[in-house]
């Protein structure tokens, strides 16, 4: 039996390992990507996503396709006993930080095709549908997985492996990692529908937090209609089996004969997280790693954290440019923020799901007071996590420096050359350090390589290649609040740290390069101690 070899092959081709193919494609990077299903799954799951998943779209030339098919999320109403107004989620204005609308709605059988076709752009992707991952084995050079194909089984091998495969993840059940519970083991009902005549319906995603029957109401895109329905006492997953039982349901939210059901779907809501996300050169990714409740939406966004982060580090370590000790840092970065971020949905899941009447009407009352003292986060975005764990800048204390860990802005620019880029796109996936002005930079003698880039002032004029003027204002605002004048950004686009001046920078590049191992660094390490 002939063994073929690639540097990564990726068990699950939904789109988190779709994407992930992408981005390894882009790099020139060797893929295998197998799924078990012969097709996308002809209905809606997820059905929302963030700004940063649309600039990892962007980081791989399918943005400006993926976006027409979208709409911007209208925001979230959360409605208590005697529907009083106990929460909201506004929508975040113009100009957005990323560029992106933060929140979009799209129809994810819609999403996944562009996604296929575009790894189809790579001639070192290869794809395997109608194929059963069966097992694999490891060693110190790589890794043997088998797979059966009508019938026939066959032997790849590769460098590394990730498994996207979902919640019920074979590749995670095969390497023994359990799992944590975040307490949450609810049963809900998820309907998509059709609108097809006018009806009154909010105007917005709507959370009914009522005891006789929680629920979601969800604005899609066209007339895509989304209800998710708490199994009070009594009820089992089998009665949404009947639509008569569904359609009397749903008549506490809207008339039945105004739509048409296109997916009936019960799940048991999870809040899990994987003990471990890397076993040898085997990584967990997306769902396979961790199950969150559906109630921030962030179940898809955080797959692509996952792979966001996973892939210029493999992409490093693959080209010999970074010494494979640096993967070691992608549990322990993800593993905290998504665990951050589990309980957060938990705690939405809890103030939604409430049955108790008493319970309820005191929730009512705090969540009430908070809103209406203006003491309550209103913008969704504002829930999710900086980035707390791993390659950051720390300050002598060993606490995180100001600005670490968050999303550097991503801005509309001018260059010389360029009347209107976005600054990704100047970027692609680098370390960058961003200047204000063009100051007297000293960079380290080190194998890590950075883009410079300097902010002009608003009404300069770039007439040098690395000088740029922002547009929109989101980058030169976020200077101007960390008071910074040089920050330096991972290939990720998360902050590492910010500095005010040459001598601060030169610190923060030591840093960076302490914990950024490069294989050069690793080389001369191992050279040393063999002379000695």
């Amino acid at each position: 039996m002939d063994t073929k070899t690639y540097d990564v092959v990726l068990i699950g081709y939904g789109p988190v390992g779709a994407l992930l193919a992408n981005m390894l494609g882009r790099d020139g990077i060797s893929v295998l990507a197998v799924d078990r299903m012969g097709d996308i799954y002809d209905k809606p799951r997820a059905i929302n996503i963030d700004h940063e998943v649309m600039r990892a779209l962007q980081s791989i030339g399918l943005a400006d396709e993926i976006e027409p098919k979208t709409i911007s999320h209208p925001g979230t109403d959360f409605i208590g006993i005697n529907d009083r107004l106990i929460k909201v989620f506004e929508p975040p204005v113009k100009p957005y930080p990323l560029h992106w609308p933060p929140n979009l709605m799209f129809i994810q059988p819609e999403f996944e095709p562009v996604l296929r076709e575009g790894a189809e752009r790579f001639s070192c992707v290869t794809v395997m549908l109608n194929t059963t991952f069966l097992e694999l084995t490891q060693d110190g050079d790589g890794v043997d997985v088998a797979f059966e194909q009508n019938g026939i089984k066959s032997v790849a091998r590769a460098k590394y492996v990730i498994g996207c495969d979902g919640g019920t993840s074979g590749v995670r059940k095969l390497l023994g990692v359990k799992q944590d519970s975040l307490d949450f083991d609810e049963w809900w009902t998820v309907i998509d529908a059709w609108q097809k005549k006018p009806t009154p319906l909010p105007r917005r995603t709507t959370q009914y937090c009522r005891p006789d029957g929680p629920a979601t109401y969800v604005v899609g895109p066209k007339t895509l209609r989304r209800w998710e329905i708490k199994l009070m006492p009594g009820e089992t997953p089998e009665d949404f089996a009947d639509d008569d039982h569904v359609r009397k349901r749903l008549s506490a939210y809207v008339d039945p004969d105004a739509i048409d059901l296109w997916r009936v779907a019960t799940y048991r809501f999870h809040a899990l997280v994987a003990h471990q996300w890397q076993v040898g050169r085997v990584f967990l990714a997306g769902d396979a790693a961790h199950q969150m409740p559906p109630f921030m939406a962030q179940g898809l966004c955080s797959g692509v954290r996952d792979v966001v982060n996973l892939s210029w580090k493999l992409n490093g370590v693959l080209r010999g440019k970074f010494d494979p000790s640096l993967l070691g840092s992608y549990e322990v970065e993800r593993k905290p923020h998504i665990r951050q971020l589990v309980a957060t949905a938990k705690q939405l899941g809890e103030i939604i799901g409430e049955l108790d009447v008493e319970k309820a009407r005191k929730r009512d009352a705090a969540l009430g007071d908070e809103l209406d003292s203006g003491r309550a986060v209103t913008l969704r975005q504002r829930l999710i996590p900086d980035l707390e764990q791993g390659i950051l800048a720390r300050d002598v204390d060993g606490h995180l420096a100001l600005a670490t860990g968050t999303l550097f802005p991503q801005p509309e620019v001018r260059t010389a050359k360029l009347p209107s880029v976005l600054l990704d796109d100047i970027v692609g996936e680098k370390f960058l350090i961003v200047t204000r002005g063009s100051p007297n930079i000293r960079l380290l003698d080190d194998d890590i390589g950075y883009i410079v880039l300097h902010l002009l002032s608003p009404e300069a004029i770039p007439s040098r290649d690395g000088e740029f003027i922002d547009l929109t204002g989101t980058l030169s605002a976020w200077m101007e609040k960390y008071q910074a004048q040089v920050a330096v950004i991972r290939p990720d686009k998360y902050v590492f740290g910010i500095a005010s001046s040459s001598d601060d920078l030169s610190a923060l590049l030591r840093q960076l390069r302490d914990q950024v191992p490069t294989a050069a660094q690793n080389h001369a390490l191992i050279s040393t101690r063999i002379a000695r």
